[in-house]
C-alpha cells in the first residue's frame, strides 16, 4: 500500500524545501556562521521529517559478536530506539567499536527504514603473553586482548617485552614440523633478538636455544635428531643449535642424586705452651 504524507508531514517538508531556498539565495551575502546555523537547523528539520515518515530505529542486529559483551557494544554505538535512523553516525559508530578489546574490525550499516546491522570480525587468542605476574591473551598481529587471570594450557606462554610482535613469525618456522611443534610450552624472548623454547613443561623442561637467525633450518636440525636418535627421551637440561655445525647440551642435574657435601672439623686450636 502506498504511504500517504499527513498535512504535518508536507507542512514540514515545505518549511525544509524553503529553508533550503534561502540558504542558496543568501549564501554569498550572509556571513558562513549565519549560513551553518541554517544549515544545522535544516538537518534537524529533516530528521524529524525522516522520524514522522516512518525513518526511526526499531531494530539492532549483530553479527559475528562472541566474546564482546552486550553492554559494551551497545556503549560503543550510544543510539537510542526510537532515534532517527538518519542521525546514526556509521563511521563513527564503527570507529567506538574497533576500539573494544575483541574486536578486529567492524561494519556499521543503516539499513532503511529502520535497522542498523553491525557486522563483527573479532580477535582469536594466539598465544599468551606472560609479564609482570600477569597474564595476556594477545592474537597474531601482536594486538593485546584482555588480561586472564590464569595461563591457559591450550595456548602457547610466550615472555619478554616484545614478545608478541615476533611470536607470529617464530611460530610460522616452528609449524614447519607440526609434531614437534605441539610440544612446545613456552617461549622465552632473550635480548629482543632470539628464542629460547621450552618443550613439555616451563618449569623442568628441555630448553632449546635457537639462533636469532635460520630458526626454521636450526628447528628442522632439531627434528630430525629427534627421529633419528631420541633426543629429546634423554635427560637433558638445555640443547643450544645456535651454532649450524655443533650440538652443545648439558645434561640434567638431579639434586637428589648428588652427594651431600661432608664437613670437616676443624683442628683444635694449640693451647698455650707450658715449661716444663
Amino acid at each position: 500500500m502506498r504511504r500517504l504524507m499527513t498535512p504535518k508531514v508536507l507542512s514540514s517538508a515545505a518549511v525544509a524545501l524553503f529553508v533550503v531556498g534561502a540558504a542558496v539565495a543568501v549564501k554569498f551575502t550572509l556571513p558562513p556562521t549565519t549560513i551553518e546555523n541554517m544549515k544545522a537547523g535544516l538537518d534537524g528539520t529533516l530528521l524529524d521529517v525522516s522520524a514522522a515518515m516512518g525513518m526511526k530505529l526499531d531494530a539492532l542486529t549483530v553479527e559475528g559478536r562472541n566474546m564482546t559483551a552486550r553492554e559494551d557494544l551497545l556503549a560503543a554505538l550510544d543510539i537510542e530506539r526510537g532515534s532517527p535512523i538518519l542521525s546514526v553516525d556509521v563511521a563513527e559508530a564503527r570507529t567506538a567499536i574497533e576500539a573494544l578489546p575483541w574486536v578486529r574490525s567492524a561494519k556499521v550499516e543503516r539499513r532503511l527504514p529502520d535497522a542498523v546491522h553491525v557486522l563483527i570480525e573479532e580477535r582469536t587468542p594466539y598465544a599468551l603473553w606472560q609479564r609482570t605476574g600477569r597474564y595476556t591473551l594477545v592474537d597474531q598481529d601482536g594486538k593485546a586482548i584482555v588480561d586472564v587471570p590464569n595461563a591457559d594450557p591450550a595456548l602457547p606462554l610466550i615472555v619478554g617485552p616484545d614478545a608478541p610482535q615476533h611470536a607470529a613469525k617464530l611460530f610460522e618456522a616452528l609449524n614447519a614440523d607440526p609434531e614437534l611443534a605441539g610440544r612446545v610450552r613456552a617461549a622465552v624472548r632473550v635480548g629482543e633478538r632470539r628464542w629460547n623454547i621450552y618443550l613439555d613443561a616451563f618449569e623442568g623442561g628441555i630448553a632449546i636455544r635457537l639462533p636469532e637467525a635460520n630458526v626454521a633450518a636450526a628447528w628442522s636440525r632439531l627434528a630430525m635428531l629427534e627421529r633419528d636418535h631420541k633426543i629429546l627421551e634423554r635427560d637433558l637440561d638445555f640443547i643450544d643449535l645456535r651454532i649450524a655445525d655443533r650440538l652443545v647440551v648439558r645434561i640434567h642435574k638431579d639434586p637428589a642424586a648428588e652427594p651431600a657435601p661432608t664437613s670437616k672439623k676443624k683442628p683444635a686450636a694449640a693451647g698455650p705452651k707450658q715449661s716444663i
